[in-house]
């Protein structure tokens, strides 16, 4: 409202465009409605009941002297946009675990299944004797992916995968009679007559077994094996593996038996 020269704005009276008296004011108490009312009439500054001069009304609530005013006053007035937010910072995803690739290949090892293998002899069992000085042959009797290999597989885990193949090496034989022989594969079966000795994984037995444990020897095999590994985060290795089983034989003697001389 205008009254000769001076404008009345709520609770602000102006005697000049940049000085109001203001016949009630708290410090403490000032509203947003005010400071809208102020700022409508065209008012920066001015001056409370008190004698106290406010300035820079417009400029963000920044006040020469007036900590208590600003506080109060920090709440946006009606119809000025919202200051913005403060940027709040994301979450920061969790890192992917980091996966081993020598552990990850031990696990496609396990996956592989490899069987110790069964092994045929001559002679094949407790109940059938074989004799001393007579060649005894060793060989894998079920021969497969999971016995005798190859066998391959391949398996992932977050961003790593490996691939491994499983390769037969051949077999130790601890034979009993304190012998060891070395198969470079899975050996050479019997051909089922003929007393040659076996190409590549046999033995003669040169004592009896009668005096060993229930009359027989225990016969150890060990497979071998190798898997190789590689992986797509260029990592790579071999594992050896072994895989052991027994049986045992029973090696006596023959005896020449003449007849008809007289």
């Amino acid at each position: 409202m205008s009254n000769g020269g001076r404008t009345s704005v709520g609770n602000y009276d102006s005697g000049s465009s940049t000085s109001v008296s203001i016949p009630a004011w708290e410090q403490s108490g000032a509203s947003n409605s005010d400071r809208a009312e102020a700022l409508a009439a065209g008012v920066d500054s001015f001056t409370d009941q008190n004698g106290a001069d406010w300035s820079n009304l417009t400029d963000g609530l920044t006040t020469t002297n007036a900590d208590g005013w600003n506080q109060a006053m920090q709440v946006d007035a009606p119809g000025t946009p919202d200051a913005p937010a403060a940027d709040e910072p994301s979450p920061e995803a969790e890192p992917e675990p980091q996966v081993d690739p020598a552990e990850l290949a031990q696990t496609a090892v396990s996956q592989m299944d490899l069987e110790a293998p069964e092994i045929a002899s001559t002679p094949n069992n407790p109940d059938t004797l074989g004799a001393v000085g007579l060649p005894v042959w060793f060989w894998v009797a079920n021969p497969g992916e999971k016995t005798t290999g190859p066998a391959s597989t391949s398996t992932s885990a977050g961003a790593v995968t490996v691939n491994a193949t499983a390769t037969f090496d051949g077999m130790t034989i601890t034979t009993g009679d304190g012998s060891t022989i070395e198969c470079a594969g899975p050996g050479t079966e019997y051909p089922g007559k003929g007393i040659e000795e076996s190409p590549d994984c046999g033995h003669v037995y040169e004592q009896m077994s009668d005096d060993q444990p229930d009359g027989l020897y225990t016969v150890d095999i060990t497979a071998h094996w190798t898997v190789d590994w590689d992986s797509n985060v260029g990592a790579s290795g071999e594992i050896p593996v072994d895989l052991s089983t027994s049986k045992q034989l029973r090696i006596g003697s023959y005896q020449t038996v003449v007849t008809g001389v007289s």
